[in-house]
């Protein structure tokens, strides 16, 4: 499906001219509504609660949006890839290293406080948008003075950055390019 956003060659990282791409996109493909709603709730709880709606509408005009499916999926496999490159882990025990790096730095609470929720939300089947257990780990790994977790926030930025790069291309000609090379 084509867009009608213009197509940027200059790809900017400044929030508000992602998520008024990203506003652009949501629109164009009829889901306007419940993107206002999910990005006008508050904090990370109000997210989770209006979240569903989006991803239904979503769901509902698949083909559309496969572009923003694809983009998180890249973006999961990208952070996963870089973890195993930082923890110098084979596939077999990526999970075991990686949980073994997190126990051992001074956000341990914190992790385990995150895998505490993670578990919960897998045992309900909830949605697997940021909790505030997320927030807080992530908070306690950047306020963390060691420099510990500067290879982990390191792995989130670059693929944060990826994905924003590709979010700003959604709906252009470079969305299906990048699709083809990766």
């Amino acid at each position: 499906m084509s867009s009608k956003l213009e197509d940027n060659s200059d790809i900017s990282l400044d929030p508000k001219a992602v998520e008024n791409r990203l506003h652009m996109f949501m629109k164009e493909g009829g889901c306007e509504e419940p993107y206002k709603a999910w990005i006008g709730s508050d904090g990370v709880d109000g997210r989770r609660e209006t979240y569903p709606m989006l991803k239904k509408c979503m769901k509902a005009r698949s083909d559309y949006f496969q572009p923003f499916f694809a983009l998180r999926r890249n973006r999961e496999a990208l952070i996963v890839r870089e973890m195993k490159v930082f923890l110098e882990a084979k596939a077999e025990d990526g999970e075991e290293l990686f949980y073994k790096y997190m126990t051992e730095g001074s956000c341990k609470e914190a992790f385990m406080a995150w895998i505490f929720s993670k578990e919960s939300e897998t045992k309900i089947k909830r949605n697997r948008m940021p909790t505030s257990a997320m927030e807080t780990m992530l908070n306690c790994m950047q306020a963390d003075r060691s420099d510990y977790y500067h290879p982990f926030l390191n792995v989130l930025k670059t693929a944060k950055e990826k994905m924003i790069e590709e979010m700003m291309a959604l709906g252009t000609g470079e969305q299906a390019d990048a699709n083809k090379e990766g």
